[in-house]
């Protein structure tokens, strides 16, 4: 019997040092955008006020990142590139009072471990500058060279050791759109400095540098989306320290109007202390504090930048730095749902009706797009980005806010601090569905007839029942024909349905009875449509407040008069009143305009006037 060596009873390894580098590379760098994302993160650090971003094909080709501060000394120069060595901390208690968007010094080594770069930099206390070249994590040649202070890193050949990863890597345009996300993410929080990205020799990206936000926004978005924005302001409730004893928090950025939304979050950008992260408890809150102004699947632009102390969060949850945690997460989130809440109380929220004229400003987007039609592999970009944009269809928004919030919000009087600017006379009727008005400034108001009445219904139902629900009983009880699937839905939600004001029995294995619905549906409802009601509130498996709202906003609509229905000058006057008096006059429950603006300069405009 042959005797078995040492080595083949073992299974467990100590790894090369290069084949450590390479897998803890690959939790930094995935692809070209993340070599982007960490080298202007580290220009940042360094104190820069030019950044310029340099590539080739997507990336693939080349990176290049010149910056103009600080620099690396020639002393910390290939130090630098050795594992965990960073500027940034010394122990972990510095995480604590963390200022900076770097700190765990394993950006440089392993971009260097699956590229060839090439560094020049000068450090500002140093009269000549140092050049190094690096190849797979190994340096290859360094000399003193003359130059201006800053750096110039160069990345080339990424994954060149790894081919089954380049393998992963997508088209050109899918990676040069990654990029420009990443770009615009800094641009944006980051208006002091001057942000260029070039691909291929064609100016993309170039920022001004004027410290404001908005300038930002209008490079990198173009003015047709910044005219759609609102200011942040902080919450009505008082000051930040007034919110809590132990966070210390404030916030800035830009909330778009409801009219302006898109359906997905990727037009949603959240900073915490200047460090862009992917947040769900910050997205929920922004979703909160627009209640039902937007369509379910609806989501706004906005750029929200919370500053807070650094001790009241945690950075260090994944290599890439997009994760944190509040610890103080309820806190967190009321203020900053509140301080969207405020900022749209005190907005003109009426869409307007416009057209992008010929001397307007083109943003990075509208460059990446059109030139995006000419790369052969454009077809595998998905069509929801594509179709990005304005959006104002018909679906739900359920509410984050309970409906005891909703209520409690209206009888204390916050309703929006703008006056509905409409006159009352004269008024016009058009396709038997639209209220034609003017305003006091001579623009024409259009009214959506059917989503004007169903906002005041709804907000009148609000006003009479609150969270309470009365139940008005059935002449005769109702015994729907249901399939096994809608039987099984009315078993779950059972309770449910009883607790928001349906009696509701089982009668046997297959049916249920119903001897009374909720008094909301006094004399609206036939047999049929409580069915459909009943299946409307169990398919959307949420919460009883938010089954509360879709309750009110159903009977609304059911109430409201109907598009193609033609109406009296004194109906149509009844509703511009009750659209006055609405506390939030500017959509109906589910998300949807009430009403557009047509401005008398756009008018003048379009015939020749001006």
């Amino acid at each position: 019997m042959q005797k078995l060596s040492l080595n083949d009873m073992r299974r467990i390894f100590h790894l090369q040092e290069k084949t450590i580098g390479k897998i803890a590379a690959g939790e930094v760098v995935d692809r070209p955008a993340s070599v982007v994302k960490e080298l202007i993160e580290n220009s940042i650090d360094a104190g820069s006020r030019h950044i310029t971003v340099e590539i080739g094909d997507g990336g693939k080709d080349y990176i290049r990142i010149t910056d103009d501060g600080c620099g690396i000394s020639e002393e910390d120069v290939a130090v630098a590139f050795e594992k965990h060595t960073t500027s940034k901390i010394n122990r972990i208690e510095d995480l604590i009072t963390l200022q900076t968007l770097g700190f765990r010094g394993e950006a440089l080594p392993s971009i260097a471990a699956v590229s060839r770069i090439e560094l020049s930099t000068r450090y500002e206390r140093e009269d000549f500058g140092t050049y190094l070249r690096v190849e797979g994590g190994e340096i290859k040649e360094r000399r003193r060279i003359t130059r201006g202070w800053g750096s110039t890193i160069e990345v080339k050949s990424l994954f060149y050791n790894l081919p089954a990863r380049i393998g992963t890597l997508k088209s050109r345009s899918t990676e040069l759109r990654q990029i420009v996300d990443i770009c615009i993410n800094y641009a944006v929080i980051y208006p002091e400095i001057k942000f260029k990205l070039v691909h291929d020799e064609n100016i993309i990206i170039n920022t001004l540098g004027t410290g404001k936000m908005l300038d930002a926004i209008v490079n990198t978005y173009g003015s047709s989306v910044a005219i759609e924005l609102i200011a942040l302001k902080e919450p009505a409730y008082g000051s930040p320290q007034d919110h809590s004893a132990s966070t210390r928090i404030s916030i800035g950025g830009y909330i778009s109007k409801p009219s302006l939304s898109y359906g997905t979050k990727k037009h949603l950008f959240t900073y915490v202390n200047r460090r862009f992260v992917r947040s769900d408890l910050m997205v929920k809150a922004i979703k909160r504090g627009y209640s039902s102004l937007l369509p379910r699947h609806g989501y706004p632009f906005a750029v929200i930048s919370l500053s807070i102390d650094p001790s009241e969060i945690n950075v260090n949850i994944h290599p890439k730095k997009h994760e944190i945690s509040f610890y103080n997460a309820s806190e967190v989130f009321s203020y900053i749902a509140s301080a969207v809440s405020t900022t749209l109380r005190h907005a003109d929220l009426i869409p307007v009706v416009a057209h992008r004229g010929e001397g307007e400003e083109v943003s990075a987007l509208d460059f990446f797009d059109s030139n995006r039609k000419h790369d052969r592999n454009s077809n595998m970009e998905s069509e929801s980005e594509r179709k990005a944009g304005v959006s104002l269809q018909t679906s739900f928004q359920l509410p984050e806010a309970t409906m005891e919030e909703r209520y409690r919000e209206k009888a204390g009087g916050e309703s929006w601090d703008m006056d509905l600017d409409i006159r009352p006379a004269p008024l016009y009727q058009v396709l038997d569905s639209y209220i034609i008005a003017q305003s006091e400034e001579d623009d024409v108001i259009l009214i959506d007839q059917h989503a004007a009445a169903e906002r005041i219904n709804y907000e009148k139902l609000i006003e009479k029942y609150g969270a309470r629900i009365d139940k008005q009983t059935l002449l005769r009880p109702y015994i729907p024909e249901l399939s096994p699937h809608q039987f099984y839905l009315l078993k779950e939600n059972e309770d449910v349905l009883i607790e928001i004001g349906f009696d509701i029995e089982q009668l046997n294995d297959d049916s249920y009875v119903i001897r009374a619905i909720p008094v909301v549906f006094h004399d609206m409802l036939i047999e049929d449509e409580i069915t459909e009601v009943l299946m409307r509130l169990v398919e959307e498996r949420s919460k009883k407040d938010e089954r509360l709202k879709v309750l009110f906003s159903t009977a609304a609509c059911k109430a409201s008069i109907k598009a193609g229905e033609k109406q009296s000058y004194a109906a149509m006057r009844e509703i511009v009143d009750g659209l006055k008096t609405a506390k939030i006059p500017y959509t109906c429950p589910h998300g949807r305009p009430t009403m557009i603006k047509l401005s008398k300069n756009e008018i003048e405009k379009r015939f020749k006037r001006r």
